[in-house]
């Protein structure tokens, strides 16, 4: 089952739309039975997490906390003011920009992590792009010029 949980509110049919994505994202990875929970915060939340967790004093765009459980996955923290900001940065909609990070998130759950090092980066970018390809999902995030 996926929660989401709108501490910063957005529009009904985001949430539905972002709901299903999460349900491909799962299944892609043959995640089945597993209970995920999206937080969607404010930059002032989230930065309380940070400095709580990683004692990093300002907003992130998303935290993963992996659960120890096996009926749990975790849960993804995600920042909706970053997001916004992030998406106007990057040319894409609000709704792309909050599935890449719940791809991004999913994979962290997983046990990917890009900054361990360059290699781990590699892979676990190359694992995003597969996702989205994969799913015939447009969202891949392109750097303004």
């Amino acid at each position: 089952m996926i929660s989401i949980i709108q501490k910063h509110k957005i529009h009904p049919t985001l949430v539905s739309r972002l709901r299903r994505y999460c349900s491909k994202i799962l299944n892609y990875l043959k995640i089945e039975d597993k209970n995920l929970t999206i937080i969607l915060l404010n930059n002032l939340d989230i930065s309380a997490l940070n400095k709580k967790y990683f004692n990093k004093d300002k907003p992130t765009n998303v935290i993963a906390f992996p659960f120890e459980d096996s009926d749990n996955l975790g849960e993804i923290y995600i920042s909706v003011e970053t997001a916004i900001a992030e998406a106007s940065e990057w040319e894409v909609s609000l709704f792309f920009e909050i599935c890449y990070l719940v791809i991004h998130a999913v994979l962290h759950l997983l046990g990917y992590d890009h900054l361990a090092s360059e290699k781990d980066e590699e892979i676990m970018e190359n694992k995003e792009i597969e996702i989205v390809q994969n799913l015939n999902l447009n969202i891949w995030r392109k750097p303004t010029l």
